[in-house]
C-alpha cells in the first residue's frame, strides 16, 4: 500500500481495481462449470479467449508490488508494512468463516476456525496472502541484487528468470512420439522435456523484477504499437488454448498458468498500457478520492469475493444451465460480485481502522 498524497500517481489504483476485477473475472470459470465442458464450437473458443485475458490477474497484481516496492531496505520499519495485509487477511478469513457456518457448508468450532486462519483455507482464495507473505520477507534481499546491478545486468537477471519460469511452458508441452499427436494433441498428456523446468515456481520473482525493472527504465509507449499487439497476444494464448483443448475438456498446462509465457508478455502489456492513465492524475479531487478508497479496498474484495461467488454461481447454474447461455451473464453477476466484494471489504477496512485507532491510543497512553 502506499499513502495518498500530491505526487500520488492514479494510474497504480487503476491498476490495482482493475486486477482485482480480472480476480473476480476468472473466477467467473472456475464457478459456472466451464471446466467440466467439451471445448468445441466457436462459442467455447470465445470463451477460451476469454479465460486466457483473465488469467493477466495475479500478474498485475506481483508487477505493481516490484514497481512500488523496488526500493524497499532492510528495517525494522519495513517489516511493519504487512501488518495491514495480514489484519484484513484475518477479517476476511473470520468473515468467510462465519459465512460458511451460517450456510451449513462448514461447521467450524474455535480450534478449527484458529487452525483454518493459520492454514489459509479459512478465505478460499487466500493462497495468494501465502505467497506474498514469502515475496515480502524476501524484497529487502532482492532488492539488493537488484539495485546493486546496472540497467544490463538487470536486464540479464529478467531474461535468466524468463528462461527458468516462462519459456519451458511453450516447449516442453509437445509429444514428438507420435505425428498424428499434432492433429489431437489430448490424445497423448505425456510430452517430452527440451528445457530444464524444476525452477519454474520462482515465476513470483519473474513479475516482481519487471515491475522493478519498469519503474526504473520505463520504456517508450506507442499505443500503435501496444494496442494490436495485445489483442494479438490475447487471441493467440486463447487459440492455442482451444486447439489443446479441442474435443475434451479444458486442458489446464503449463503454457496457460501464471508462468505461461504468452501470460507473461500479455500481463506486461496490460500493466504498461494501464500505466499510461497518467490523465486520472489531473482528474476531480473525488474522482481521485473515489480511486483512493477503492484501491484501498481490493485485498479485501479479492479474498471476500469467494461468498458471493458462492451465492450468485449456485443460482446461475440452477437457472442457466447451458455454458454459452451463462456467459452471457458474466456482465451481470461478474460487476455485481465486485461491487459486493468491495462493499464488504469497505466494512472490513473500517473495522481494520478502529482496531488501528484503539492500538494506537492504547501505546499514546503508555
Amino acid at each position: 500500500m502506499y499513502n495518498m498524497n500530491k505526487e500520488r500517481d492514479y494510474s497504480l489504483d487503476i491498476i490495482r481495481i482493475f486486477a482485482t476485477f480480472t480476480v473476480i473475472s476468472v473466477h467467473f470459470f472456475l464457478n459456472n462449470g466451464f471446466y467440466q465442458e467439451i471445448i468445441d464450437g466457436s462459442e467455447y473458443y470465445l470463451i477460451c479467449i476469454m479465460r486466457n485475458f483473465f488469467g493477466i490477474c495475479v500478474p498485475l497484481f506481483i508487477l505493481l508490488t516490484g514497481y512500488l516496492m523496488g526500493r524497499k531496505t532492510l528495517s525494522r520499519k519495513y517489516y511493519s508494512g504487512i501488518t495491514k495485509t495480514l489484519v484484513i487477511y484475518v477479517l476476511a478469513s473470520i468473515a468467510c468463516i462465519i459465512y460458511r457456518n451460517y450456510t451449513g457448508q462448514t461447521a467450524y468450532d474455535l480450534k478449527h476456525a484458529i487452525f483454518a486462519i493459520f492454514d489459509f483455507s479459512g478465505a478460499t482464495y487466500s493462497w495468494y496472502i501465502e505467497m506474498y507473505i514469502g515475496l515480502f520477507l524476501l524484497i529487502p534481499f532482492l532488492n539488493l541484487i537488484f539495485q546493486n546491478l546496472d540497467q544490463k545486468g538487470r536486464t540479464i537477471l529478467i531474461i535468466t528468470l524468463f528462461f527458468m519460469t516462462s519459456i519451458p511452458t511453450v516447449i516442453n508441452i509437445y509429444n514428438f512420439d507420435t505425428v498424428n499427436w499434432w492433429l489431437n494433441p489430448v490424445s497423448v498428456n505425456t510430452y517430452q522435456k527440451i528445457l530444464p523446468f524444476w525452477w519454474n515456481d520462482l515465476w513470483p520473482l519473474t513479475y516482481y523484477f519487471i515491475g522493478s525493472y519498469l519503474k526504473e527504465h520505463p520504456p517508450k509507449f506507442n499505443w500503435k504499437i501496444a494496442f494490436p499487439l495485445l489483442i494479438l497476444i490475447t487471441v493467440a494464448a486463447g487459440s492455442f488454448a482451444y486447439y489443446r483443448s479441442y474435443g475434451t475438456v479444458y486442458v489446464s498446462g503449463t503454457w496457460q498458468g501464471w508462468n505461461g509465457l504468452l501470460n507473461v508478455i500479455l500481463s506486461c502489456l496490460v500493466f504498461f498500457c494501464l500505466l499510461q492513465f497518467k490523465s486520472v492524475n489531473r482528474a476531480p479531487k473525488a474522482v481521485k478520492c473515489l480511486l483512493k478508497y477503492l484501491s484501498d479496498f481490493t485485498l479485501g474484495a479479492y479474498l471476500v469475493s469467494c461468498i458471493f461467488d458462492l451465492e450468485f454461481y449456485k443460482t446461475l447454474n440452477e437457472k442457466v444451465p447451458d455454458l454459452p447461455d451463462k456467459t452471457k451473464y458474466y456482465f451481470v453477476i461478474v460487476p455485481l460480485s465486485f461491487l459486493c466484494s468491495m462493499l464488504l471489504s469497505a466494512l472490513l477496512n473500517l473495522i481494520y481502522y478502529l482496531i488501528n485507532l484503539a492500538v494506537r491510543k492504547l501505546k499514546s497512553h503508555n
